[in-house]
């Protein structure tokens, strides 16, 4: 794939020159008698910069809905059978890939509060599940609480264990929690939540994708294949299905989301466009987060009879993707086609037919060939320019600075040891009162940018408190909104009431007004969050970046000034200050910081006196009713009794709820302000002071270190006026290999 040579070529010759700067100041503090300080933090900026670049991973989601052919466009990508094909709906699982020294597979483990937690939540109102006597919490690894949630499982009648035409998903989740028990109680510990499987144990970790008893305990996995020709700078990962049943995992799909860089979305050309995908794209749309994505029409040649018949549909999905992505890039090929043609050595028997049978469609063939080629091109070009391009040429102009100071230092102490002694005592006069006023503008730099995180973190205080704030906070208002008008139509439980009871019903209702207020926390909520995010990063970054210009002008003016001093005119026409840089990258800054953003989409917290208070309501009719019977009054029968119970148990849940909503987003939104905002105002704060400083330090002078290079009397002057010429000639060659760079970006 060109990927790895247009990026790795890139890549080395940017570490190439970032190596040879770091040389050259190596050289230079060798020199303890006339080096600076700025050199030795001018090489921690080199280690800086070679770490971000070897760190520093692109993610690119392969995404789309279930039985879309993800899987197979990833193996393809990676040319053979890594990850598993066709894996269940049950369990939601993010496979990573990267390139690695060896063939390994790391399965990530939920721990088992997260566990517990699941548990918790899925057995709210279930009928025969009551609490510990203790009030304990629910915890697996007790032998006795595993007993009582068999007990209570294998207790459900059969009308519970299907909901809507589908299993419940409660059920199916705590049953395989049951079941994968034993055969992972090993692996996870308080210390250590991963298993790992290198070289000939590799192909095993498919037993952890493919069997969803033990799929349920899994975070997510990451592979590391070896023979592989995409960089090690990118991760390329198979999100589960979209329109997976439970929508949490929806919500982790969106976790993952928002820490990529591009997107390919795959739609199978058996089914085309359809209304679980154009949902799913909508959502995305209202994340911010549709610009960087391609469209990949995965071809099945069995399905089609001819290529015209084939280019007809991919225009109705063309026509289809542009009401929620004008002018989309969409791509058709084969996934399994090219998997099958870059494994034909090691398919079995049937495969080898398959691949002979579609060798015969010629016209298929070739325009499935040219369009992976044309895919992998745009592929490239969104990996390097738009993204690597921008953070290479960031790392580009930081070292240009450094490069051209070194240079700058050099040339300037060889001009002084040529000068006579007045004109020596002259210069430094003059410098001497530059420097110190450039010391007083970076100071005022440092007071103005503490200022300016305060200020700026008042008014985006303000703006997080509106959107969160209750009563009136924009996502609480919706989701209490949906909670308040959710109606359920009572009569149709009448059956149910009869066949079931009153207990068994309420369970059932439960289930359908969860299902439906995390479908809409999942689709509505939570991409309100993530493009209001986005919108705070914007604000950031641009607040800084208004904080900074003026400086950025002054630093210019300054250093004019004080090139005036120091340079011929010749030097000044040749120096280029105007080499920008890319003050701040939102996502290299959250990556070198730590931060992420709070999931949104935590379960809420339902309690068990719901239940207890509704049934608690239907004694209170029965007695209501005996007492009817008593004094002879028309008592009614016992399932309308019944019916008002359930309409006062929906009430009663729909209360709890939105007590449950109002104290998740208070949580949500002081984590948010505080572990998230201020923190990215901080870093963000930081690095613009970095860079400035760094622009400044490029003309700063140790006017005490010059004057100990002008002191050089006989040799010592000549061989320091040679070391010197030597540093201005390599400097300038890096200055040269920096410009070549860029060029190629």
């Amino acid at each position: 794939m060109k990927v790895k040579e247009t990026y790795n070529s890139l890549k080395k010759d940017v570490l190439q020159v970032n190596e040879s700067l770091s040389s050259l100041l190596t050289t230079i503090l060798k020199k303890a008698d006339i080096s600076e300080v700025r050199f030795e933090e001018w090489q921690k900026t080199c280690a800086d910069i070679h770490r971000q670049i070897a760190e520093e991973v692109v993610r690119v989601a392969v995404i789309g809905t279930v039985k879309s052919g993800k899987s197979t466009l990833v193996n393809s990508l990676f040319k053979n059978d890594y990850v598993k094909r066709g894996a269940g709906v049950v369990t939601s699982i993010v496979t990573r890939i990267r390139r690695g020294k060896r063939l390994k597979a790391t399965l990530f483990f939920k721990s088992w509060d997260e566990v517990n937690t699941d548990i918790e939540q899925a057995l709210f109102m279930m009928p025969g599940w009551e609490r510990q006597p203790d009030d304990r919490p629910f915890d697996i690894r007790r032998e006795k609480d595993r007993r009582s949630l068999q007990s209570a499982l294998d207790g459900l009648s059969e009308d519970l264990l299907i909901t809507d035409g589908v299993r419940n998903t409660s059920f199916v989740l705590l049953s395989l929690y049951l079941k994968g028990y034993s055969l992972v109680r090993e692996k996870i510990s308080a210390d250590s939540m991963t298993a790992l499987f290198s070289s000939d144990q590799f192909s095993e970790h498919r037993t952890f994708v493919g069997d969803d008893t033990l799929a349920v305990y899994l975070k997510d996995i990451e592979l590391e294949i070896k023979d592989t020709d995409i960089d090690r700078s990118i991760e390329i990962a198979d999100c589960q299905g979209s329109d997976s049943p439970n929508p949490l995992h929806l919500a982790m799909i969106q976790d993952y989301l928002l820490r990529t860089h591009f997107i390919v979305y795959v739609v199978s050309s058996r089914t085309g466009l359809r209304q679980a995908d154009i949902r799913f794209l909508s959502m995305i749309k209202k994340m911010g987060i549709l610009g960087n994505i391609l469209f990949v029409v995965n071809s099945d040649f069995s399905e089609h009879e001819s290529l015209k018949d084939l280019q007809a549909l991919i225009e109705k999905v063309r026509e289809e993707v542009a009401f929620v992505r004008p002018d989309p890039d969409v791509y058709t090929f084969s996934s399994l086609y090219n998997l099958f043609r870059d494994m034909s050595g090691k398919l079995g028997k049937k495969d080898s037919l398959r691949l002979a049978q579609w060798e015969a469609e010629e016209d298929l063939v070739a325009f499935s060939k040219d369009e992976t080629e044309r895919f992998r091109t745009s592929l490239n070009m969104k990996l390097t320019q738009e993204r690597f391009g921008l953070l290479l040429k960031n790392h580009l102009g930081r070292m240009d600075v450094m490069a051209s100071g070194i240079d700058r230092w050099g040339w300037m102490n060889r001009d002084l040891l040529e000068k006579d002694a007045d004109g020596v005592t002259a210069t430094i006069k003059k410098m001497e009162y530059r420097q110190k006023r450039m010391d007083q503008i970076k100071s005022l730099i440092q007071n103005t940018l503490t200022g300016a995180k305060g200020d700026i973190m008042r008014d985006l205080k303000k703006d997080i408190d509106r959107f969160f704030n209750p009563p009136t906070g924009r996502v609480l208002g919706q989701t209490s909104k949906f909670v308040s008008t959710y109606t359920i139509h009572t009569d149709k439980y009448m059956e149910k009431l009869s066949s079931s009871g009153f207990s068994n019903t309420l369970y059932t209702v439960f289930q359908e007004f969860k299902q439906s207020l995390d479908t809409f926390m999942a689709e509505t909520v939570n991409p309100e969050i993530a493009q209001f995010t986005g919108k705070i990063e914007r604000r950031i970054q641009a607040s800084l970046e208004a904080v900074a210009e003026p400086f950025h002008a002054v630093a210019s003016d300054d250093i004019a000034e004080l090139k005036a001093v120091i340079s011929s005119p010749s030097r000044i026409d040749d120096e280029d200050e105007s080499a920008g840089i890319n003050l701040l990258d939102m996502g290299v800054l959250k990556r070198v910081a730590g931060l992420k953003l709070p999931p949104p989409a935590a379960s809420l917290q339902y309690y068990s006196r719901v239940r207890a208070e509704a049934v608690l309501r239907l004694g209170l009719y029965s007695v209501k009713k005996f007492f009817k019977k008593a004094f002879k009054k028309q008592a009614g029968n016992e399932q309308e009794d019944q019916v008002h119970a359930l309409e006062d148990g929906i009430k009663l849940i729909k209360r709890e709820t939105e007590k449950s909503i109002t104290f998740h987003f208070e949580n949500y939104r002081e984590n948010f302000k505080f572990q998230f905002a201020a923190k990215l105002v901080e870093a963000a704060a930081e690095n613009l002071h970095q860079i400035l400083m760094e622009q400044y330090q490029s003309y700063n002078t140790d006017i005490k270190a010059m004057e100990k290079v002008v002191e050089k009397k006989g040799n010592d002057r000549e061989d320091m006026i040679d070391f010197l010429g030597r540093v201005t000639e390599e400097s300038q060659r890096i200055q040269s290999a920096i410009e070549k760079a860029r060029e190629k970006l």
